[in-house]
């Protein structure tokens, strides 16, 4: 049986702690409307997809739940009014805040597009995070618009799934103990190694952003000038990314040159034959004199390389060990543990990769752009807790074109998106990098 693997658990502990459902989304803009065939077409792919399941939680204490594939088609949802060309961007933020997805007793995924009144097409897909992680969500949308039927998910209900579900919960308490065991010899291995650097306390977010409704961006970049512009800076695409998106934060006030900030990278773990819903490790760098803005990109490109070469090595946070106690804690208690450090990342820059052209045409109709983001519906703003920090960033290629999407959390430094627009607009001027913004 498929169950929630323990890169799984933050989305599931999210929505039982705060009532939270993490959800992404890939965005597409059309010149022109694609077929009604050819999106239905796409909506029955996805259908078939591994994003179409569901899962069946267990009576069993400690057991985890599992992952069946639904029967559940969603419907194709089309509007009949039609999106201002400057409200692209908001007609998606709507949906991706608003689409009704329930993992266990719903659909896990929606399929949504509307005309343009220049004559175009917007079309969103919106999953659950807990169901894929950003690049399986990318994958199966190219596969739906490349014709492909991408395999769903291999196993269905089980008549003895009780005498499993039996021996997870055993096999979950001793992986527990396992867990303890590793942390304990994994902290006292590192107690030479240097603390991090020590970040400024800040207010609480819901201080800082009273509304939970930071601005966002979608940011569109000709990928043969990023990589030039990288490479002649000393750098590669990935750490020219990290760059763009920290430095954010230090033209915005957030956290000035000689401050700390910690940037979180998300890395894919994603095997073939890996049928789970997230597949995802992270590294964290921090950045303390950089970035400059047009300056020398080495010193972020070796200390990401860094970060990967100790994950590739299985150097990881003797707090990973411990995912898998997490599942027999109370909520309580993994609310409070959290919330009384200070781990979270100022930023976050998800480099998704660069996928094949078919995710950028459906049905014999070219897509101008495709963007891809995430975000936590349900957030409750009279409470401090949020999805991100500072900013988060997913980028994706597509062709020859780079795309990345930026959501900004602390309301004090990024109050709406005329302002977003202009940092990011200053930013990218500073490394000599021509770009459109949705």
């Amino acid at each position: 049986m498929t169950r929630l693997a323990p890169e799984d658990f933050t989305y599931w502990f999210v929505r039982r702690a705060f009532r939270w459902s993490v959800v992404l989304q890939v965005l597409w803009r059309f010149d022109r409307p694609p077929s009604h065939d050819a999106l239905m077409a796409v909506n029955a792919r996805l259908a078939a997809s591994p994003l179409n399941r569901r899962l069946i939680t267990s009576p069993f204490p400690f057991s985890r739940p599992r992952w069946v594939h639904s029967e559940m088609e969603p419907d194709l949802l089309l509007d009949e009014t039609t999106v201002e060309s400057d409200a692209v961007e908001r007609w998606a933020a709507r949906e991706m805040y608003s689409a009704p997805l329930d993992p266990e007793n719903g659909t896990s995924w929606r399929l949504r597009g509307a005309p343009t009144v220049d004559g175009g097409f917007v079309l969103s897909l919106t999953t659950l995070h807990l169901v894929a992680d950003g690049k399986a969500t990318v994958s199966a949308a190219a596969d739906a618009l490349g014709g492909r039927g991408a395999d769903a998910l291999s196993v269905r209900p089980q008549a003895h799934a009780g005498a499993a579900d039996a021996g997870d919960s055993i096999r979950q308490i001793v992986a527990a103990a396992h867990g303890v065991v590793r942390a304990t010899i994994s902290t006292m291995r590192r107690d030479s190694t240097p603390p991090p650097p020590m970040r400024a306390p800040r207010p609480p977010m819901n201080v800082r952003a009273p509304a939970a409704a930071g601005p966002w961006a979608i940011v569109s970049v000709d990928v043969d000038v990023w990589r030039k512009v990288a490479e002649e800076h000393g750098g590669t695409s990935n750490s020219l990314f990290v760059a763009v998106i920290s430095g954010l934060l230090r033209t915005s006030g957030y956290a000035p040159l000689g401050e700390p900030i910690k940037v979180g990278v998300p890395v894919s773990s994603r095997t073939a034959d890996d049928e789970g819903g997230n597949a995802t490790a992270g590294v964290s760098v921090y950045l303390i004199d950089e970035p400059a803005a047009g300056g020398d990109l080495g010193p972020i490109r070796r200390k990401c390389k860094a970060a990967f070469t100790a994950l590739a090595a299985g150097r990881r946070p003797a707090m990973i060990h411990l995912l898998p106690l997490m599942w027999l804690l109370p909520t309580s208690l993994i609310v409070k543990a959290v919330s009384s450090g200070s781990g979270m990342p100022d930023a976050v820059a998800s480099n998704l990769g660069a996928f094949t052209p078919e995710l950028s045409e459906l049905g014999g109709v070219p897509a101008s752009g495709v963007a891809f983001r995430g975000i936590a519906q349900g957030v409750d703003p009279s409470q401090p807790y949020r999805f991100g920090e500072g900013v988060q960033s997913w980028l994706l290629e597509v062709g020859d074109q780079l795309t990345f999407s930026v959501a900004a959390f602390d309301e004090s430094r990024f109050g709406d998106r005329p302002e977003l627009h202009r940092l990011l607009t200053a930013e990218l001027a500073a490394w000599g990098l021509p770009h459109r913004i949705w």
